[in-house]
């Protein structure tokens, strides 16, 4: 088996992951935004309890975009770590 052949699959992989990470942070911002508009101009919410329920609601999926992309670093990061070391 040859560790650089791996660590180039692998590193091809995490892109994926880094890349899906950061899409998904992104459509949950854009989504939260929406909403967050959408909740400001009802006229049963104020502007600060509409920004708290947004917030609430796309935190989750946030924090789960963001460990999804930093799995996706993590494991480029290894993955040139290995690929850098010496030949046996």
């Amino acid at each position: 088996m040859d560790v650089r052949t791996e660590a180039r699959r692998l590193a091809g992989v995490s892109t994926i992951f880094v890349y899906t990470g950061w899409l998904f942070v992104l459509y949950s911002v854009i989504a939260g935004i929406l909403w967050w508009i959408d909740l400001a101009s009802a006229s049963r919410y104020g502007f600060v309890q509409a920004l708290g329920l947004s917030l609430s609601a796309v935190g989750g999926p946030i924090f789960l975009a963001l460990l999804v992309a930093g799995l996706g670093h993590f494991a480029r990061l290894f993955a040139m770590y290995v690929g850098s070391q010496p030949a046996e």
